[in-house]
């Protein structure tokens, strides 16, 4: 299952804190598949601030993320980790140790 470091965990309160949004909102990482590259079909992850999650998302203990089940598979040996510069963030999905 995606892990989520404390750095990402912050990033994704503080996102979410400076909206008007219910108590049960969060980002939720789906994937789409990218055709502007060489021909191949390639995945792609997004991370979007959603109200709540939809059915069949994994809920993650450790933030308020939701993994679309497409995702999950591809996620589920990564790690999620953020940089924050300022008012600037930036994610990364790293492999788990």
């Amino acid at each position: 299952m995606l892990a989520v470091t404390d750095q990402a965990a912050a990033a994704i309160d503080d996102i979410l804190a400076s909206r008007e949004l219910p108590e049960e909102a969060g980002v939720r990482i789906t994937t789409h598949l990218d055709l502007s590259g060489n021909g191949t079909p390639e995945p792609t992850i997004q991370l979007e601030v959603v109200d709540a999650p939809e059915s069949g998302d994994q809920v993650l203990d450790e933030a308020p993320v939701f993994v679309e089940p497409e995702a999950a598979a591809l996620l589920e040996d990564k790690l999620l980790d953020a940089d924050v510069a300022g008012e600037k963030r930036r994610f990364a999905l790293k492999q788990q140790d």
